[in-house]
This record gives structure tokens, sequence and C-alpha cells, in this order.
């Protein structure tokens, strides 16, 4: 039985990074492991774009250390750059190039070569459902094929810590699942996944755990569920005709009132609700329950720490 430690895919410690006055990041320190994916959120603005360029080694921080897959990244840059693969949100892809010989080249960047470049190349194409289209010119492709053949790129060389910044973007519903099955498949085989996106959705799919940026600091907050479970967000709803006063802790809109249950005390609610509502209770003509989400408390997070700012628009801030 192998008992070795597996090398932890990604350490950050106390990362910090001013632009001019405005310092961006704080003292960010983040670990991520062997086959997790971490969905990372921020409002916009927050340095989001910056962290991943410090951590995949496109841009040096002021102070503090990365090291990936045990690689000092800052004295031994070329070695971690091996490891590292990176699929941001702006398409590098040569519309001129097919498909195929997009990732190719690619390929051969990272020193692939021979019968392993054309084993690759296939895998890739054929695991992200392109090789129908491996002989197209990449400019023919659609808004879903070019994403996904812009992370078939970023994935030639099998790294072991990949970052993903909105990868469905402009995808249609299939090509998404895709790229979230392969992720999965990813993060299965030991590698890491760092995702940001605009759709939290999918972080509740693959399931992530989710670490939030804000003020220059990382917070870790675990599974989408121990986020979700925290914050709470879910609305019970019922609906009684009338205008009499709700009860303590409900709210009335219009026919229904609303009220907002812990996360495992829906029934403790609603009975208390009956009883407070005496004989009123055989009115009640409907019961809605909506389940709390991660974009419900993820926006509750945000309202908690900014309750005053008008940036608070919408979960769109999440990714950015």
């Amino acid at each position: 039985m192998n008992t070795a430690k597996k090398q932890t895919r990604l350490e950050m410690r106390g990362i910090r990074r001013s632009f001019g006055e405005r310092a961006v990041l704080r003292g960010v320190d983040l670990r991520v492991e062997p086959g997790q994916v971490l969905g990372l959120l921020g409002p916009n603005g927050a340095g989001k774009s910056t962290l991943i360029a410090i951590a995949d080694g496109t841009l040096a921080p002021d102070a503090g250390s990365v090291m990936v897959d045990g690689i000092d990244l800052r004295t031994r840059r070329r070695a971690a750059a091996a490891v590292i693969g990176s699929a941001p949100q702006s398409l590098g892809i040569y519309p001129t190039l097919s498909l195929q010989e997009n990732v190719r080249a690619f390929a051969r960047l990272h020193g692939l070569r021979g019968s392993a470049l054309r084993a690759r190349c296939t895998e890739v194409i054929e695991g992200l459902g392109l090789a129908s289209s491996a002989r197209l010119p990449a400019e023919h492709l659609s808004g879903g094929q070019k994403r996904r053949l812009h992370l078939a790129m970023a994935l030639t060389h099998q790294p072991r810590l990949l970052f993903l910044d909105e990868p469905t973007v402009g995808a249609d519903v299939e090509s998404r699942q895709q790229i979230l099955d392969l992720v999965r498949r990813i993060a299965a085989d030991g590698a890491a996944v760092v995702y940001t996106t605009h759709y939290l959705h999918e972080l509740e799919q693959l399931p992530a755990r989710i670490a939030i940026l804000h003020d220059g600091i990382v917070e870790e907050r675990g599974t989408v569920d121990d986020v979700v479970h925290a914050q709470g967000g879910g609305a019970l709803r019922v609906r009684v005709p009338g205008d009499a006063h709700p009860p303590t802790g409900w709210v009335r809109e219009g026919e229904w009132l609303v009220g907002e249950p812990a996360p495992t005390a829906t029934g403790e609610l609603l009975a208390d609700l009956i009883t407070g509502l005496g004989e009123r209770a055989g009115g009640i003509t409907d019961v809605q329950f909506s389940r709390p989400t991660l974009e419900s408390a993820y926006l509750r997070i945000l309202q908690e720490r900014a309750p005053r700012s008008p940036s608070i628009v919408g979960v769109h801030d999440a990714a950015a």
C-alpha cells in the first residue's frame, strides 16, 4: 500500500501586490491539494486575475512565495511552468490553423514529440468531443467548440495544476457539460483546478471548495454545502389571503407570508406559523420553499461585508 504523502499542488504564502498606491493583495495565503477544484470568488476588482497571474508565474508578487507541486516558482520558474496549465478567459487560438494544428502546436511548445504528441493530442481532442471537427479551421468553429479547443490546448502536457477562467463563456449546453465532465475527470486523476465563473451553479455541479477574495485577503469557506449551510438563504412562502399583521419573524408580501428558516428548521418554522395564525391557519392555500443555493449564499456574504455598497448588484460580480 502506497502511504506516500501527496504533494500540495499550490501553496501561496504572504502574497502581496500593489499597483501604484493601491494595494490589491495584502497577504494572501492559499493551498490547493491534489484532486481539489477550488472556486475562486470575489467582487469586481478584488484582484482575482492578479492572484492567478502570480500563481501561474506571469506576474511577480511584491512579497510572498508560491510553490507549485513542491517547486519554488520564483527560483525554478521553468520547472514549475511545466506542471501548470492555464485557459484564460480570452481565447488564445490561431484562427487560420485547424483545430488539430492548434492543439499540436501547443503540445510541441511543451516538448511533446512523435508518437507521444500524436497520442496525447488525439486523447484531449476526443475527450472534449472535438474529433469530428479536428480538421476545421479554428475560425469556423462554433463558440462552444472554440472554448473546448482553448481548454484542450491547456491540457496537452497533462498539467498537475490547472487555472480555468470563465471556461464556459459562450459555450452551449452540451459544450458546458463536456467541460464540466472533463474538469471532474482531471481532478479525479489527481490534478488541482482553480476555477472562476459567473455561473455559480457550475461550482455546485463539480463540486468545488470555495474561497473568497475580499479586501486583499483570501478566506477559504469549505465545500459548497458548507457555504450554503452556513449562510442559509432559503425562503418559506405561505399564501394566506388577507391583510392581518404577520406573526413575529414573518413579513407580508401581498397574499404571501415570507419567512427565512435556519438551514434545518423549515418544518419548525412552518409549525410555529400555523400555531401563531391560530384559526387563520385554515386560510392557507399554498406553501412554497425555495432551496438555498451557492448564489444566494454568496450574495449574502457580499451584503454582510458591504451592506451599503451600491456595487453589490448581482452574482455576475463573482468572477471578474
